[in-house]
């Protein structure tokens, strides 16, 4: 389930007690059954509760497979932005896996199912007052959700692959899983500018719609995909968690990725090169469109990215553990996006000690651009009164994720905040720094 574990300060807190406690009622259940399974311990095990005393085996041979996660962060404006303090915001998910294959005899076909719920508040806008959230987990309405109901099909020995149904169309466009080692949303797996700029979803937003990847190897080092998906803003609303309807859709996004992956060298490296379009047939706002007095629309917007991440040096002479390179840039349409483009790059070293193997350091800068058109139009209606505005936000993280065990990651951050105030137009607000804390439980 690779895509599961992607995957109010005072209700935050009491939303880590109540997680800390599921723990330790857990772990003691979990330590419990070691009399009846014994190959079972809690400290190694992949996922902290266990195999439940083979259950979990007996549902997978049958065509099952179950899981859940958990993830909180806390972030601290120590310094700059509009004020001082810190909040927490939390998320959990669950999700499951149904082989038809196994169990009703349909070879190549699987069913999707994903709930999520988000809970707690947000440092960057109670405190700092920076577009780029610290904490990647607030948003999407902090409500419980429907995440995915969706069919998958192989076909031609592997070489196609199609998925329709309910789910985040993020999932299979325009993802650099490595990116999970920050914890700033702008490092998100995604291009923050895509969602921010056209009817894009992400998790844990769902919308209908399908796609279809071409893969020329049953081992794919190449893929090309294609996908038509609703655009419903409705969804985003904290009443709508549970909406599965169309209703409110106002057009289609139509997205196409190309992927290529690489093995360099007489290690293998592994790299991943990705390039990507996409056209959305909804009408939006102009972006220099400003003042409420006017309404001017627009037809039709489209965008586009290209993500790279590859290994460029290994510790150990095997690609499990090496120094990572990315960089990504995506653009969106300037006739409608005040969200324009998104720039980012650093490493992740992986399993940067012997010692510690699945432990990794992550440095990343990146910059969410505000469309120039936009600028010009809010100087221009502000009479002279704002001048001189900032084109783009930018965010350095540094990073370390300390895998305390197979199902537990604790990660300490540091990230510095340049211009907060971009996307405000607010240019008095000083840069600021915010000590973050990120952990991850696979249950």
């Amino acid at each position: 389930m690779k895509k599961l574990v992607q995957s109010k300060t005072c209700l935050g807190l009491k939303t880590t007690l109540l997680a800390g406690a599921a723990c330790i009622a857990v772990a003691t259940g979990a330590h419990a059954q070691t009399s009846s399974q014994s190959s079972y311990n809690f400290w190694t095990s992949p996922t902290m509760t266990g195999n439940w005393n083979g259950a979990r085996t007996r549902l997978k041979d049958i065509g099952i497979s179950l899981g859940g996660f958990y993830t909180g962060e806390y972030a601290d404006a120590i310094s700059g932005g509009n004020r001082q303090g810190g909040d927490m915001a939390s998320q959990f998910g669950l999700g499951m896996d149904v082989d038809l294959g196994k169990l009703a005899d349909l070879s190549g076909a699987t069913l999707h199912f994903a709930v999520n719920q988000r809970v707690g508040r947000n440092t960057s806008a109670d405190y700092i007052g920076n577009r780029l959230a610290v904490q990647e987990v607030y948003g999407a309405g902090e409500t419980l959700r429907i995440v995915e109901m969706s069919y998958e099909q192989e076909l031609d020995a592997n070489h196609i692959d199609t998925k329709v149904g309910f789910y985040p169309m993020g999932n299979d466009f325009a993802s650099t899983p490595l990116l999970l080692s920050f914890q700033n949303v702008g490092f998100c797996i995604h291009p923050q500018n895509l969602p921010a700029s056209s009817g894009w979803s992400d998790y844990p937003t769902g919308k209908w719609g399908g796609r279809i990847k071409y893969m020329p190897s049953a081992s794919p080092t190449t893929y090309v995909e294609l996908g038509v998906y609703d655009v419903n803003p409705g969804y985003y609303a904290k009443s709508n968690g549970l909406k599965v309807s169309t209703s409110g859709s106002t057009g289609a996004l139509i997205p196409l990725e190309v992927e290529y992956t690489a093995a360099l060298g007489p290690d293998a490296l592994p790299g991943h090169y990705k390039a990507g379009v996409y056209y959305d047939t909804s009408s939006a706002k102009d972006a220099a469109d400003v003042t409420s007095a006017q309404n001017t629309m627009v037809t039709g917007r489209y965008g586009g990215y290209l993500l790279v991440d590859q290994m460029i040096y290994s510790f150990d002479g095997t690609p499990k553990r090496g120094l990572i390179a990315f960089a990504q840039v995506s653009y969106s349409d300037p006739q409608t996006s005040v969200f324009e483009s998104t720039l980012d790059g650093g490493f992740v070293a992986e399993g940067p000690f012997a010692a510690r193997p699945h432990d990794f350091i992550a440095l990343g800068y990146v910059r969410a651009g505000l469309n120039n058109r936009t600028i010009n139009a809010k100087e221009l209606a502000s009479g002279g009164k704002l001048y001189g505005l900032s084109d783009g936000e930018g965010v350095v993280e540094l990073g370390y994720g300390l895998q305390a065990t197979p199902w537990l990651l604790i990660h300490p951050n540091v990230q510095y905040i340049t211009d907060p105030g971009t996307f405000s137009y607010n240019k008095h607000l000083k840069n600021a720094w915010a000590l973050g804390l990120q952990t991850k439980i696979i249950f």
